[in-house]
C-alpha cells in the first residue's frame, strides 16, 4: 500500500498543497511551525478522518478560513487505486466521499488505508495515563475489524446513557432500579466481547513487540507487554464470554452501591490498560527518554508488522520528529527494516544534515523542504 497523491487545502498554515510522494522514503525538513506536521496530519485526516494532534477539525482550518479539504490516492497491493475526499466546514458534519462519489462513513473508511503514527505526544503510551494505552490498541484492532469498531461505538453509546442514569439516580431524578439492570445487561454484553477480543489481541501482538524491540535495541534490553482487563485479578479463559460475562456481573453487584452514591460506571474495559516492561519493572518507572522512545519505536514496528500479517498490505507510516534522541545506529536500524518491508514512510525533521543523511543510499526517496506552509521538493530518486 502506497499514497500516489496527496491534496489538501487550508489545513493549518497551508493555502493549498500537493504531493506526489516515492513509495519508499519521504523526508520532510523544516523550521518549527513551518508547516510540516500538518502533512501528516493530512494523510491521517485521510485515513481515520481525523488529525492524530487533536480531536476537534475546527483548530485545523487555516485562519480565515471556513472549511478544509483532503483528497488521498492510494495503490494497494493488487495495484488497485483507491481516491478518498474528506470536506469539513465549520459548523457542518464532515463529508467523506471517493472518486465515484459514494458516501462512506468513518467507519467504512478506518482500515482502508492502514497506516501508524508516531509523535513525540505519544510518550504517553509508556509514560501516561491509562487511555493512551487502551487508544493504542483500539487504533490497531478497528483497522482490522469493523466489528470491532462497531462494537466500541456500541459500548461508548451504553456507556454514556448509562452514566446519565446513575447520576440521574444520584440525583433522586429516577428511581427505578429495573431500569440500571437493563442497561447493565447492555453493558456487560458489549464488554464481554471488546475484553475478549483486546486478549486475543495482545496475545497475537507480544510476540512482534518482543522481537521488535530486540531487533532495534540489539538485544540490549528484556521487554515485554502485560495485558490488565479492570478486576480480572485472577485467571480468565477470554475466549470464553460467559465467563467473562460472569465476571462482569459480579463486579457490577461488588460496585453497584458505589456506582449509585457516586454517579458513574466503575467496572468495565473503558478502564482497562495494559504494562510496558522493561528490564523485568515498568517502563515508566526505569526507562531513560531515549530508551522511552526506542520502545515505541518498537511497538510501533510492532504495529507496522501486525497490520501487515493480518491485512495483507503494508501499512503507510508517519514519523514526527521522533528521531531526535535516538542515536544514528537505531535511527538507520528502523528505516532498514522499514525499507525491507516496502513500507511507505513519511518523516518531519528540523535538522536538514541529519534528513539528507538518513537518505543516503536510498534506492528510492524523496527530500521536501517545507517553510511557511509551502512545500518544495529538493531531492528526489524515484523508481
Amino acid at each position: 500500500m502506497f499514497i500516489s497523491r496527496l491534496t489538501f487545502k487550508n489545513i493549518r498554515n497551508h493555502k493549498q498543497s500537493t504531493i506526489f510522494p516515492s513509495k519508499l522514503i519521504n523526508i520532510f525538513c523544516g523550521p518549527n511551525g513551518s508547516g510540516k506536521t500538518s502533512i501528516l496530519e493530512a494523510i491521517s485526516i485521510g485515513s481515520f478522518t481525523k488529525s492524530f494532534v487533536t480531536n476537534y477539525d475546527s483548530d485545523l482550518v487555516r485562519f480565515g478560513e471556513t472549511s478544509y479539504f483532503v483528497e488521498l490516492e492510494t495503490i494497494d497491493e493488487t495495484d488497485i487505486p483507491f481516491c478518498v475526499k474528506i470536506f469539513f466546514r465549520v459548523g457542518k458534519k464532515k463529508e467523506i466521499r471517493t472518486s465515484s462519489d459514494q458516501i462512506l462513513t468513518p467507519k467504512e473508511l478506518i482500515g482502508r488505508t492502514p497506516v501508524v503514527i508516531l509523535s513525540p505526544d505519544m510518550r504517553n503510551i509508556i509514560v501516561g495515563e491509562p487511555s493512551f494505552r487502551r487508544n493504542l490498541m483500539d487504533k490497531i484492532i478497528s483497522q482490522i475489524s469493523h466489528i470491532y469498531i462497531h462494537n466500541l461505538i456500541k459500548h461508548k453509546n451504553i456507556l454514556k446513557q448509562r452514566n446519565k442514569l446513575l447520576n440521574d439516580m444520584l440525583l433522586n431524578i429516577i428511581k427505578d432500579y429495573t431500569l440500571l439492570d437493563l442497561w447493565t445487561d447492555q453493558f456487560i454484553n458489549t464488554s464481554s466481547i471488546i475484553i475478549s477480543r483486546r486478549k486475543k489481541f495482545f496475545d497475537e501482538f507480544r510476540p512482534f513487540f518482543v522481537e521488535s524491540y530486540s531487533r532495534i535495541g540489539n538485544n540490549e534490553e528484556q521487554t515485554d507487554l502485560i495485558y490488565e482487563p479492570f478486576g480480572f485479578d485472577v485467571p480468565t479463559n477470554f475466549e470464553d464470554e460467559k465467563e467473562i460475562k460472569n465476571k462482569l456481573t459480579k463486579q457490577y453487584l461488588e460496585y453497584k452501591d458505589l456506582e449509585i452514591k457516586r454517579g458513574v460506571t466503575l467496572f468495565g474495559p473503558q478502564k482497562d490498560d495494559f504494562k510496558v516492561i522493561f528490564k523485568n519493572k515498568l517502563a515508566s518507572e526505569v526507562a531513560s527518554q531515549g530508551q522511552i522512545k526506542s520502545l515505541l519505536v518498537a511497538l510501533k514496528y510492532a504495529e507496522i508488522k501486525y497490520l501487515h500479517e493480518n491485512k495483507n498490505a503494508t501499512p503507510i507510516v508517519l514519523f514526527d520528529d521522533i528521531f531526535s534522541e535516538l542515536d544514528l545506529t537505531r535511527i538507520e536500524r528502523v528505516l532498514e527494516l522499514l525499507s525491507n518491508l516496502g513500507a511507505q514512510t513519511f518523516i518531519t525533521l528540523t535538522d536538514e544534515k541529519l534528513a539528507k543523511k538518513l537518505i543516503e543510499g536510498s534506492k528510492e526517496h524523496s527530500f521536501f523542504f517545507v517553510e511557511n506552509g509551502e512545500i518544495k521538493e529538493e531531492i528526489s530518486n524515484k523508481i
